[in-house]
């Protein structure tokens, strides 16, 4: 349905039903896409990504800093009272790998939470498409509506004029009426669906809670099915963001195996200690350098060397699994979005866009006699139904289409 056209038969709808808008800001949808890769599930994985950055970081630089000891005490012996001191400066040294290990378990955790930030932009992306289009299918179905309930209006008037003629009934008049009752239920309905739509489009954007945003544009031409199933499979294993974390997860947990093998190694802790001690004949003074070494014969870091191979293994196995269901999907969503196309380009479009028309054009034919009244509810009904119908398939094409890129691991409904 053309914007003029619209605009020319639905006008005195609007004011008649008591319709009135609140002010709207149209977004189109490159703008939503764009807008989708701001909001807030995005930005608390970036700064998840900060976060992890900041304690990769922090890992680079020794952990142990070295120990400055001090100590004064009395001596006792051959009745006098004398004083002894002590100064030490030690410094442990990490033995075993720990340092690159605990440095190479912190770039891991930092490249699974990069990889969130990924899996987080492509679903705010994908979903802000989808409400994207299911806002235009709303809004097509309102403006259908409007018009329904304006062309009912003007068929009470030709019924009647019709009756002043001779040519029609009181029932057919009363009928009238009640189609109009109907139109008007129906277009409020639409309204209410429209806002929904524009709520869950709000919501997939990050839109501001007193801002309103309605989609501009025309309906979406659903693309062909991918030809290469099993190319575009390959690539799904290959890119799709949630496997992409299932693989990072996997890479982090083997470091984290690493780094606890590595706290099970004994440290080395070197020393340098000068001491002074008072005696009746002379003072002594003592430089010691010293060496001591930890001795794992008890704790070798077993409870946390066996939990990491624990998460280890149930990584490999979720990615394992993630990729047999990633298989699974797209096979399954490639099949609905097939069926679910071709039950829209069973309808005729350009019959369900000129609604208007053709409700004009079978009101014209009523007035000119060449359609009874009851044939002309027929026609009217049959349009319309048929429009719903079309618009609830472009509705399912949409979702079926929604799946094959979540499932291809695509971004923003491309």
């Amino acid at each position: 349905m053309s914007t003029h056209a619209f605009a020319r038969v639905v006008a005195g709808a609007m004011v008649a039903c008591g319709f009135t808008a609140a002010h709207a800001d149209t977004i189109t949808i490159e703008q939503a896409v764009a807008r989708a890769a701001a909001r807030v599930s995005v930005a608390l994985a970036g700064a998840d990504v900060e976060a992890a950055r900041a304690e990769a970081s922090a890992s680079r630089r020794p952990i142990h800093d070295p120990e400055l000891g001090v100590a004064v005490g009395p001596r006792f012996g051959g009745g006098e009272i004398l004083v002894g001191a002590e100064v030490s400066i030690a410094q442990t040294l990490e033995l075993g790998g720990k340092r690159g290990a605990r440095r190479g378990a912190a770039d891991a955790r930092a490249a699974v939470a990069e990889a969130e930030l990924e899996r987080a932009t492509a679903v705010a992306e994908l979903e802000s498409w989808r409400a994207f289009q299911r806002g235009l299918v709303a809004r097509a179905r309102l403006e259908g509506a409007r018009v329904t309930e304006a062309l009912a209006g003007q068929l009470v008037v030709a019924t009647r004029d019709r009756q002043e003629l001779g040519a029609g009934t009181q029932l057919q008049i009363n009928l009238a009426n009640l189609e109009v009752a109907r139109a008007r239920h129906d277009r409020v309905d639409a309204e209410n669906q429209y806002e929904a739509a524009l709520a869950e489009l709000a919501t997939a954007v990050g839109a501001a809670a007193d801002e309103r945003l309605e989609p501009t544009g025309e309906l979406v031409v659903l693309p062909e099915p991918p030809g290469d199933e099993a190319a575009l499979i390959a690539r799904a294993l290959a890119d799709r963001p949630d496997l992409t974390v299932a693989r990072a997860e996997v890479t982090a947990a083997r470091a984290e195996v690493r780094l606890a093998d590595a706290l099970g190694r004994p440290d080395l802790t070197a020393s340098l200690r000068y001491g002074l001690e008072q005696d009746v004949d002379q003072d002594v003074h003592v430089v010691l350098a010293g060496i001591s070494m930890t001795l794992p014969l008890r704790d070798r870091n077993q409870g946390p060397r066996a939990a990491t191979r624990v998460r280890s293994r149930r990584a490999e196995l979720d990615l394992a699994g993630r990729r047999t269901e990633a298989e699974r999907e797209l096979r399954t969503a490639l099949g609905a979005y097939v069926r679910a196309r071709d039950a829209v380009l069973g309808f005729d479009r350009e019959i369900n866009q000129r609604l208007e028309d053709n409700l004009a054009l079978a009101r014209e034919s009523f007035e000119a006699g060449k359609l009874d009244y009851f044939e002309l509810t027929v026609v009217r009904r049959e349009l319309i139904a048929n429009q719903l119908a079309y618009l609830d398939a472009v509705n399912e094409a949409i979702d079926a289409w929604t799946a094959v890129q979540r499932a291809a691991g695509k971004q923003g409904g491309r």
